[in-house]
Order: C-alpha cells, then sequence, then structure tokens
C-alpha cells in the first residue's frame, strides 16, 4: 500500500472519531426507584372504644306533691316546722333530679306550698286548689286535727290520697261505723296513745282523780274522749273537765273548778300557745298539782312560752325529742340522727320538732309512692296506685314517729309503744323513762 493511501485511511479514522464525539449521546432509561429499605410497619391498631357511660336517663312528666300546714295562725309553731321540713325535702329532690320510677323514666319533683292558716275554711279551699287547679298526684296537710278533719271529705270525693299531719283519730278511721277513711292516712301518734301513757304514769305516782281541762278544737275533743276512755280501764276518775280557746290568756274559770273539783293532778289537753297560758295559770293557782300534757307540746315552743312555769311537767311525746339517749340498735335512731342533721343544717340551727318529724314522715311516704309509679299512668290512676303504695307497702318502716306498718283497717300502724315520757328540766325536754317514777 502506498504511504498516500496510508495517510488517506488515517485521516478517515480520526474524522470518524471526532464526528462520534460531537454526536449527543443517547438519552438513558430512568432508573426505577427502589423503596427504601425500612423495618416493617406495626400493625395499625383499631382505635380505643369510648370509656362506658351511664345513658341519660329518659326525663317525663313533672310529679307534684301538695302541701299545705298551719304556718300562720294558732297552730304556727306545729305548721312552720313543718313547712321548713317540707322546703328541705323540696330541695333535696332538686338536687337529686327528682325520682326514678321502676322503668327507668325520671320525673322532676314539684312540691307546692300554701297555709292553711289554722283555718278549716281555709285549709279546706287550699287542698281545693291544689287538686283541681296545681293537679297534684297526692297531698301531705293538716297541721290541726280539726283542718284535717274538715279536708277529709275534700279528697275522699276527689279520690286523692292525702297524709294528715294531725293526731285525731277520727282522721282516718270513722269514729261511728268504725270504717277505714279509704283516701286518709296519718303519721303522728294519736291521742289515745298519749292518754295510755299518761293513766299509766297517774297510776304509778298514785293519782286517782284527776281534772282534765282541754282546747276548744277537734284536738282538745279528741284527747278529752281518749283520755275518757284510757283513764276509765285503768280506774281513774275525771272529776272535772272544762275547755278553753287556743288563744286565750285567762282562766279563772277554769281554775275555780280545779281548785274545788278535790283532783290529785291535771291533765291538759292543747298545743301551745294555749297550752303554755294555761301551765303558766296551773302553776299560779294550783302550785301542787302534778301537770300533764298531752303530745301536742312535744316542742320548743311550748316550754319558751309557758316560762318557768313548764319545770316538772311531764308528757308523752315522740323519741326525736330524746334521741341521743336511744340505745344504737333502735331501729329509728339512725333515722333521727339523720333528719336531725339535715334539718339543722337547712334551717341554720332553728330548734327540732316532733310536728316536723310528722312532716318528714309524711313526705317521705309520698316521694316513696312517686317513685312506684310508672310513665303513661293517667293523673287518677297514679293518685289511685299511690293510695294503695302507702297502704301495701308502708311496713316496718322506721320513721320519726316510730315503726310504721299501715294496713287496710289502720291506716297509721303505730301503737302506743310509739311514744316514750318526757319530763321539763332546766329549760328543755328530758328523757323521763318509767323506772323514774
Amino acid at each position: 500500500m502506498s504511504r498516500r493511501f496510508s495517510a488517506l485511511i488515517s485521516l478517515l479514522v480520526l474524522a470518524a472519531m471526532l464526528l462520534a464525539a460531537c454526536a449527543p449521546s443517547a438519552t438513558p432509561e430512568p432508573a426505577q426507584p427502589q423503596p427504601a429499605e425500612t423495618e416493617a410497619p406495626a400493625p395499625t391498631e383499631a382505635p380505643a372504644a369510648p370509656a362506658e357511660t351511664e345513658p341519660a336517663a329518659q326525663v317525663g312528666s313533672t310529679y307534684k306533691i301538695g302541701f299545705a300546714s298551719a304556718i300562720t295562725g294558732p297552730g304556727s309553731s306545729l305548721g312552720e316546722p313543718e313547712r321548713n321540713t317540707a322546703e328541705m325535702i323540696a330541695d333535696q329532690l332538686e338536687a337529686q333530679g327528682g325520682v326514678t320510677g321502676p322503668d327507668g323514666v325520671l320525673h322532676p319533683v314539684e312540691v307546692i306550698i300554701y297555709d292553711t292558716e289554722s283555718n278549716p275554711d281555709t285549709a279546706v279551699s287550699v287542698v281545693r286548689r291544689l287538686i283541681e287547679e296545681d293537679e297534684v298526684q297526692v297531698i301531705v296537710a293538716g297541721s290541726l286535727s280539726g283542718n284535717s278533719l274538715a279536708i277529709v271529705p275534700v279528697v275522699t270525693e276527689a279520690e286523692v290520697p292525702y297524709i294528715s299531719m294531725a293526731s285525731a283519730r277520727s282522721i282516718i278511721q270513722n269514729p261511728e261505723t268504725g270504717e277505714t277513711n279509704k283516701w286518709a292516712f296519718k303519721t303522728p301518734q294519736e291521742n289515745l296513745h298519749s292518754a295510755r301513757w299518761q293513766a299509766l304514769y297517774l297510776e304509778n305516782i298514785g293519782v286517782t282523780k284527776v281534772c282534765h281541762l282541754y282546747e276548744n278544737t277537734g284536738y282538745g275533743k279528741d284527747t278529752f274522749n281518749q283520755a275518757t276512755a284510757a283513764f276509765g280501764e285503768a280506774g281513774l276518775e275525771i272529776v272535772y273537765s272544762d275547755t278553753f280557746e287556743r288563744t286565750d290568756t285567762e282562766f279563772g274559770g277554769q281554775m275555780a273548778g280545779v281548785q274545788v273539783a278535790g283532783c290529785n293532778a291535771v291533765v291538759v289537753g292543747a298545743i301551745p300557745p294555749g297550752a303554755s297560758n294555761v301551765t303558766v295559770a296551773l302553776r299560779d293557782f294550783v302550785p301542787d298539782l302534778p301537770v300533764i300534757h298531752g303530745h301536742g307540746t312535744c316542742n320548743q315552743a311550748f316550754i319558751d312560752l309557758a316560762g318557768p312555769a313548764a319545770e316538772g311537767v311531764v308528757s308523752p311525746c315522740g323519741r326525736l325529742l330524746v334521741v341521743d339517749m336511744l340505745p344504737d340498735d333502735d331501729p329509728q335512731k339512725p333515722v333521727l340522727q339523720k333528719y336531725i342533721q339535715d334539718y339543722s343544717e337547712f334551717t341554720n340551727g332553728e330548734p327540732i320538732s316532733t310536728f316536723g318529724g310528722h312532716a318528714w314522715d309524711a313526705m317521705s311516704w309520698a316521694v316513696e309512692a312517686l317513685a312506684s309509679l310508672d310513665e303513661g299512668m293517667s293523673l287518677q290512676e297514679q293518685r289511685a296506685a299511690i293510695r294503695d303504695y302507702i297502704e301495701g307497702n308502708i311496713k316496718n318502716w322506721p320513721g320519726t314517729g316510730g315503726v310504721f306498718n299501715i294496713t287496710p283497717d289502720d291506716h297509721l300502724g303505730l301503737d302506743y309503744e310509739a311514744l316514750t315520757f318526757v319530763k321539763v328540766e332546766g329549760g328543755r325536754w328530758v328523757y323521763y323513762p318509767p323506772e323514774q317514777w
């Protein structure tokens, strides 16, 4: 090969190499991204279940308790602590939302309070209003026996359950026929129970002849009737009796009768202020004769109004006045202690009264009976069911007035042992049991 040809070949190779260097290079396929190497993810956990909560209670219609006591007038020493107790229970019911029936429905409870003014006509008027306008399911009323007796025909006609806070037996039982008043119940111990304690005491201190003074009211007349029965059984003779008005302050005629009657003791059937006023007169005219009252004086008002004349007076009363002296196994003791604590806190320390206790028992029955109702009952069905509940379920029921056992034939359910005996010493009631007589 000639040199010229070899040079030509070299030039051609060089040119090809230059062309290859200047040509654009081919675009490479993009590399597929590879997942980074990581730890396997933790299994996904199910969301935590919300904490279990009680389902909101279904709220039903509002129940109503009608309440009427002698807030003013001559019976106010009874009616005021009763009213205070009703207001206290109303506050407690509001705080807890009401009562829950067996079907789980929550019912607010309204307590409608009126003043009877210690007047039977007013008592009838407000009870009619509670029944017809306020449409209450149950009525708690009647601080005084006369007022309570006036109410009975009204509730009987309307078929409304009624719990009285007064003592006369005739409130719950027709004295002529012996038939139980179907729609009426009561919580206070009655005058026959009181009279039996009085007779027992009089026998023990050697009294055979008794003078009996009583206020001219349904309560006073019942105290005399029951004393006549109980004293006669005990061989005691009532040699003189007379009446006075509840607000009287002068007792010249009665004192003259006592002075000439030859009695060994004086029994009084009254509530304050009359009970206190007649006690002052007795201390002035016959200071040496024992004075025995009924359970209408079982409050501090009697002592405060009578002053020094109250010293030495004895009376049958409920255990509320002497709760600290009761044994710990007494079924009433925890109930009494709780009531005293609640009432003292609610009223900022007002004196405890057995009459407020009667209201607590009555209101508690009403509340318990309301809690037995089912949603959907008509008003009249509710009223009838409450009546039936009280009659059929208040059994071995410890209250402030005793351990109650209501039956179809007895709409009180207490005997005379529901009372105890007390005496005024140092300006207060103290326990005075038979062993100290």
